[in-house]
């Protein structure tokens, strides 16, 4: 028998994408590779928010409608968790006042997203 320890980065694959306000504007290919999203926290201390999923590395706010939208409650911290992955070819993302998957609507404050991926 042999013992082996290796770092968590060499045994996973997996990588903390972070964006600690998080707006209307969108954030492009955020993970700079495809893979598949496998958690997202929210912690938002103001009013209720919408998170924007996009599968695109062209986002026009407004225009571009959102791949899924998910609620982002009011003065909370929320982790929403994906098991079997969500995959993706490019990463990108923004929060907006409405759930609509069009809309652009600044929220009231900035939002910190996490985003686990591999």
């Amino acid at each position: 028998m042999s013992l082996s320890a290796t770092s968590f980065e060499d045994a996973f694959k997996y990588k903390i994408v972070q964006e600690t306000s998080c707006t209307n504007s969108a954030i492009v290919n955020a993970a700079s590779v495809s893979g598949s999203i496998y958690a997202i926290q929210f912690v938002n201390s103001s009013s209720a928010a919408s998170f924007k999923f996009f599968d695109n590395d062209v986002v026009s706010m407004g225009a571009t409608v959102a791949d899924m939208v998910f609620r982002v409650p009011a003065s909370a911290t929320t982790v929403i968790e994906i098991p079997d992955g969500l995959p993706f070819t490019s990463l990108s993302f923004a929060v907006t006042a409405n759930p609509n998957p069009a809309d652009n609507t600044a929220p009231s404050a900035g939002v910190t997203v996490r985003i686990l991926v591999s």
